[in-house]
């Protein structure tokens, strides 16, 4: 039988790999960028800037805070402190990233958005 990791076609898989990652990448940074660049005197469009600006700061925080102790995963250790880190930068913010987005949906399902908008329009009138 065969070891796990020698598999025919792995080294290929793996290079596929990477370029779907790489597209995936470019396409989110296209559709992130582009709409604020097409249209930047819109008010939305600072708040795409503030939501992509805080993204990139809770990564960089995340990375700082990563841990990087190495680790033993199916009896093979890893001590390379960057990939360790950004690991942990990815999980945890990718945690934090779906409880904040839960949160943005329970408040758009409440309503409360509604009533805070309507009175923000009953002030200025």
């Amino acid at each position: 039988m065969e070891e796990a990791g020698s598999f025919l076609l792995s080294e290929v898989m793996l290079w596929l790999m990477y370029v779907a990652l790489g597209a995936a990448v470019a396409a989110a940074a296209v559709s992130a960028v582009r709409p604020l660049l097409i249209a930047p005197r819109r008010s939305s469009s600072n708040r795409g800037w503030l939501v992509m600006g805080l993204t990139v700061v809770l990564l960089a925080v995340t990375y700082v805070l990563g841990s990087d102790q190495p680790l033993v995963v199916n009896g093979t250790l890893f001590r390379d402190a960057f990939w360790l880190k950004v690991t942990d930068m990815l999980i945890v913010s990718s945690v934090i990233l779906i409880v904040v987005a839960g949160a943005f949906v329970v408040f758009g399902v409440s309503g409360l958005n509604r009533r805070i908008d309507r009175s923000v329009h009953q002030k200025k009138a």
